[in-house]
């Protein structure tokens, strides 16, 4: 597993931190625990008025939205929809990338002035 950042760093409000660090762990624990990676990488970019979390894999991918159809292998979590009304709560927007057999890229977009809960506006 690799990491990195892209752009300028730039101090994040608390909550968008926590967030962020709540989709990376459910990222990985996805990878490690569904894909078959031999690789991930963890991408942190800052983007003028964004900051992107990307994780990628090569691992064996998925149809997204079929996760629970039959045939598929049992449903054990949340992991995608946690992720999805986390960011959501942070303005944020989380797209996943996957194709049986091409690996996956999950994506969490967070505004860097989000208005969600938890957030002070004096941070801002």
């Amino acid at each position: 597993m690799h990491f990195r950042i892209d752009g300028d760093p730039v101090p994040l409000p608390p909550a968008v931190e926590a967030g962020l660090l709540r989709v990376a762990q459910g990222a990985v624990a996805n990878v490690r625990e569904h894909a078959h990676a031999s690789d991930a990488v963890l991408t942190l970019s800052y983007l003028g008025e964004d900051v992107v979390l990307d994780i990628a894999d090569n691992g064996c991918g998925f149809t997204p939205g079929q996760e629970n159809a039959p045939g598929a292998a049992p449903h054990r979590g949340h992991g995608l929809r946690a992720m999805e009304v986390r960011l959501r709560q942070l303005d944020g927007t989380l797209t996943i990338e996957s194709h049986p057999g091409e690996g996956t890229v999950v994506s969490a977009a967070v505004p860097l002035r989000a208005s969600g809960p938890g957030i002070d506006p004096d941070e801002e």
